[in-house]
Parts: C-alpha cells; sequence; structure tokens
C-alpha cells in the first residue's frame, strides 16, 4: 500500500512533538529519523497540524486526476458537505460550475451517501441487538478499533461510511466504469481509497487544499452557475460534518433507544473505548470523530486556518438553504451498504518485566521514584518509552532529562580534572564559577566566587571582549604579583552574556626559554670574542711574516752579489 503521509527528512528536528501528540503512538525513531508505521497509524492527521518544522506531507492525487483529465476520462465528483466552509461563498452550483471548468464529468455532495447510512443505522437501532452501537461514517475511528481495540469490533455499527455508500450508489447509476473522486477534508479518506477491502470503488481523493490550489493555478471563474447541477431534496444530512450531526439525522423514535452520545477528538474517543472495554457499558449509540470539532476541524481545514466557529455557521446555513437544483439521480437508490469489519491490530511480542526493568536502570531509573514520566521523549511514562524500545521504536538517547544529565555529568567531568585553569564571568565581570585548577594556580580559597575578575587578574582583556564581543585567543599576560606568565584565552558567549576565560600557565615554560636566550647571547659574545682575538692573531702574524720576507730578499741579494760578480739586476744593469 502506498504511503499517505510522506516526510521531508531533511526538515525533521527530533524534537519528537510528532510521538508526542500520536494518539496511537505509531511513529517509530530510529536512525535518527521519524517513521511513520502505517500498520499502526490511524491517519488522524495529528503529526502534520503540531510538526513546527513542516517535516510531513500529505501525498497528493492531484497529478494523476489532472493527467485522467487530460486522457479524456469521465470523472465523477463525491464533494463532501463542508466544501461549504473551505469555499463559503459558493453553494452546489457555483462549486460544481466550478469543478466542471477544471474538466470534471459531474458533482454530487457525498451527504447523498450520509441519508442511506443513516436508514441502516435506524434500522440496527430497532432490531436492538448490539450491546453498543459505534458509528462507522469516521474512517480514524474505525481503524483506531480495528487495530487498538479488536474486542470492540462486533460493537462496530456493519455499515460503510458515507463516501463508499455513494461510490456505490454512483456506479449503480453512471456505470460500474465510472470513475469517482472525492474531495473533502479528510486525510483517512486517501486510505479508504486504497484500502483493499474497497476494491477498486474509488479513483482518487483530493483535499480541498490541494482543490484551492488547482483552482487557483487555472484562474477558475466562481460566478458562474451550473444549470445542470443536482442536489438532494433533504438537505439535513449536510449535518454529517459537524458534531453530532449524525444524531442530528436520526428520527426522534430511534433516538431514544439507544443513550445517544457524540464525541469528538481521538484523545476523547480512546477515552470513552477504554471505559466500554472497562467498565462494560451497554446500551449506547455512540457518534465517534477522530477530529476535535468533527470533519469542520480536521487537519485539512486546519491546515487552510478554518476557523471552526465559522466553518459551523457556514454549514448550519447551507443546511437551511433553499435547494438550487432538482435532486440527483443517485438519491433514494438502493445499494449494499453493509460492512464487515476485522481485526487489523499487529501481534505484539510479550515483553519480559526484567528486559524493562533493564532498560530503565540504562537511563537511570532503577526505581519508580527516579521515573520521571515527563514526556519529553513522546511517551507518557518511562515505562511507556522501556516498551517502545523493545519494539524497536524508540532508543535510549530520546530521553532528555538522562542525556542533559550525562551531558552534564561528563561537562563537570572534564572541568573538574582538566589541567586547564577555567573561569566562567557574568556580564558584571564577576566570577560566577572557577575550576580546581584555575583555584590552585592562582592559589585562591573556596570563597572567590562573586569577586570581581579584575581583583585577581588584573587584564584589560575581559572588559574588551565583553564590549566588542571579539574573542581574545592565545594571549600571553605577565602577572607580576602573582609572578605567573598565563597564556589566556577569553570567549564570549553572546545568548547569555558570559565569559570564558581559560588559563594555561607557561611561566616554567617562559623561564626555560629566558634562560635559552641568556645562554645564546652569551654564547654568542664569546664566539665573537674569539673570532676577535683569532683575527688579531693572524694580523700579528702576518706583519711578522712581512717583515721577515723582507729581510730575507735583502740577504739573498747580498748573497748573489758575492757569489756571481757582474750579475745583472732587474732592470738589466751590470754589477
Amino acid at each position: 500500500m502506498e504511503e499517505i503521509i510522506g516526510l521531508n527528512q531533511s526538515n525533521c528536528k527530533n524534537c519528537y512533538k510528532c510521538i508526542r501528540n500520536c494518539p496511537v503512538k505509531s511513529i517509530a525513531y530510529r536512525n535518527e529519523q521519524i517513521h511513520i508505521i502505517g500498520d499502526e497509524c490511524i491517519y488522524c492527521g495529528n503529526c502534520l497540524l503540531i510538526c513546527p518544522q513542516n517535516a510531513k506531507y500529505i501525498n497528493s492525487d492531484l497529478s494523476k486526476v489532472k493527467q485522467a483529465i487530460r486522457a479524456g476520462e469521465k470523472l465523477y465528483v463525491s464533494l463532501a458537505p463542508s466544501y461549504i466552509a473551505a469555499f463559503p461563498e459558493t453553494g452546489i452550483a457555483k462549486i460544481s460550475a466550478a469543478l466542471k471548468q477544471l474538466g470534471f464529468a459531474h458533482v454530487e455532495e457525498t451527504a447523498i451517501g450520509a441519508e442511506q447510512v443513516t436508514r441502516e443505522y435506524e434500522k440496527l437501532i430497532r432490531e436492538h441487538k448490539m450491546q453498543n452501537m459505534i458509528t462507522t461514517s469516521c474512517p480514524s475511528v474505525n481503524l483506531l478499533i480495528e487495530k487498538n481495540y479488536p474486542s470492540l469490533i462486533h460493537q462496530l455499527a456493519p455499515v460503510v461510511t458515507p463516501l463508499i455508500a455513494h461510490a456505490r450508489m454512483i456506479k449503480q447509476i453512471y456505470g460500474i466504469r465510472a470513475k469517482i473522486v472525492f474531495i473533502g477534508p479528510c486525510i483517512s479518506k486517501k486510505y479508504e481509497c486504497v484500502d483493499p477491502d474497497n476494491g477498486n470503488l474509488l479513483f482518487s481523493v483530493l483535499t480541498f487544499d490541494e482543490l484551492e490550489k488547482w483552482f487557483r493555478e487555472e484562474n477558475v471563474d466562481f460566478s458562474q452557475d451550473d444549470h445542470n447541477s443536482r442536489t438532494l431534496k433533504n438537505t439535513l444530512p449536510r449535518y454529517y460534518p459537524a458534531p453530532g450531526g449524525i444524531i442530528k439525522n436520526l428520527h426522534r423514535k430511534e433516538r431514544g433507544t439507544y443513550e445517544c452520545l457524540s464525541v469528538d477528538g481521538v484523545d476523547r474517543c480512546i477515552e470513552i473505548l477504554d471505559s466500554v472495554v472497562h467498565d462494560n457499558l451497554s446500551g449506547y449509540f455512540l457518534e465517534l470523530n477522530a477530529c476535535s470539532g468533527g470533519c469542520l476541524g480536521g487537519p485539512i481545514l486546519k491546515l487552510m486556518n478554518l476557523s471552526f466557529l465559522n466553518a459551523k455557521n457556514v454549514l448550519v446555513d447551507n443546511v437551511k438553504r433553499a435547494n438550487e437544483a432538482p435532486p440527483a439521480l443517485t438519491e433514494g437508490v438502493a445499494s449494499q451498504f453493509t460492512k464487515r469489519f476485522r481485526n487489523r491490530s499487529a501481534k505484539k511480542e510479550i515483553i519480559d518485566e526484567e528486559k524493562i526493568r533493564s532498560v530503565l536502570a540504562s537511563t537511570g531509573k532503577t526505581s519508580p521514584e527516579k521515573e520521571l514520566n515527563c514526556g519529553c521523549c513522546g511517551y507518557n511514562t518511562c515505562r511507556e518509552k522501556a516498551i517502545a524500545v523493545l519494539q524497536g521504536k524508540a532508543n535510549i538517547n530520546m530521553c532528555i532529562p538522562y542525556m542533559r544529565e550525562l551531558a552534564e555529568s561528563m561537562s563537570n567531568t572534564v572541568v573538574e580534572h582538566t589541567p586547564t585553569g577555567i573561569l566562567v564571568i557574568n556580564d558584571h565581570l564577576q566570577i560566577e564559577q572557577i575550576n580546581p585548577s584555575a583555584t590552585q594556580l592562582l592559589k585562591l580559597g573556596k570563597d572567590c566566587v562573586g569577586l570581581p575578575v579584575e581583583e585577581l587578574l588584573p587584564s584589560r582583556d575581559f572588559e574588551e571582549v565583553l564590549q566588542t564581543g571579539k574573542n581574545i585567543l592565545n594571549h600571553k599576560q605577565y602577572y607580576k604579583e602573582l609572578g605567573l606568565i598565563l597564556e589566556q584565552t577569553v570567549v564570549h558567549v553572546s545568548n547569555n552574556q558570559l565569559i570564558f576565560v581559560l588559563l594555561k600557565d607557561i611561566t616554567q615554560q617562559e623561564q626555560v626559554l629566558e634562560e635559552q636566550r641568556k645562554v645564546t647571547e652569551k654564547t654568542a659574545a664569546f664566539a665573537r670574542e674569539v673570532v676577535n682575538k683569532q683575527m688579531r692573531v693572524v694580523q700579528e702574524i702576518a706583519d711578522l711574516l712581512g717583515e721577515t720576507t723582507c729581510e730575507t730578499k735583502v740577504a739573498l741579494l747580498q748573497l748573489t752579489e758575492n757569489i756571481v760578480p757582474g750579475a745583472e739586476d732587474k732592470n738589466g744593469h751590470q754589477h
């Protein structure tokens, strides 16, 4: 079966709000993403309404319908009576004309089927064989009972919904090949369309917001009337979308046979069904509607920003409105309106109590007193969440108080044991928090919290960061009175006007560097002295060598003259 509700995974921010608001907990959280469990979903639409990131959407049949019209198919519209709330300036003649401008062949109100459903309810009331009669016009309620209260299936009135009744009537008059498109405010009708139990009775389902978008795209003119439009002689079934609308349609005599009770809103429906099961109630005619405010308060009309009060007022006016057209050929047509419901509940593994306690203990809930039952994870109790973990629908990390406690514990451990000094300073430049390393480094007592930081660390870095918002990283700061040289990082946290200060003691390193600098300078001076001395020695040697050379030359010349008389000198003179 195709998905009805889709998910934009990139939009999902793991807030668990949809899980928290899902009345049947049919949403799982796996691999950091939300997943709708189709076998458990009742398509009430709560998750769409409350999602703050618009991560969910309804899969649309709009392109399918447009393509069928372009292909020349004859499409018959079954129009929910709540259409008047979505398009209050219309009536059956105008909305029919507008729909035919889009290419639909014929338009009728689903209320025609609702009238026949009412007659079936009255037959069952007169028979008075049922312990309680739960009306079956809301597909979400039907799914709620089939999937979660299978013991109450026999108390569901074995009658089809008004849409299925009307669809069967249309096919009986216009032929089995007539393709029927339902247009209304209901998401669960999309499920009805694809439900194998209904066969191929419906071609597709469009919601009012899809239709409104289509009207805008085609610039449809609502001033025209369809002179071939058809309506219903008895307009009372148009009350069906309002709370108590089904009971209002019952004849007064039948209303007295059972105690009639109208309940809307899925949470209240669950409350009533629980009472029927646990208190063994009997003698009730229960009109249950999953949407608070009935179909007039459903998710589609809410998404269109239509108020319930205005919707109800225009609906009542439409019920009282004089017929604009002759009755439809389908009105009053006899057909097969019975329905057989079945158990759709998923087989749930019986979870061992020891496993539940083990999951609870893994998040620090070792006793009932430690179970917060805060609901942050989306589940009403810690026990429910533990069971969901064992069912593969949730994980341990969804427990926000546990994760916060774990994060704080890890953070505190790191801060307490890091060798780096850490201070937290407020916007008045007062110390709010200090770790043991900083206390030891600055030789402080435990009563330093609240003191101005300038009394301990006279530096302009803190005030500068607070004023400019620009962080100062790895600034070397010498504190003479403390005899310390610190590598100081000052970080501004703008959200809560705090300053984080990281202090690294580099005094010893700087002293070593200073000693190395002095040794280097001393070595360089010594080397210069040695070089200078060597140069002086070389110069002295050179001078001595020069004198000796001259003396030797003179002696050799004299010797030459004595040995070789008449020898010529270098100028050619004879001696």
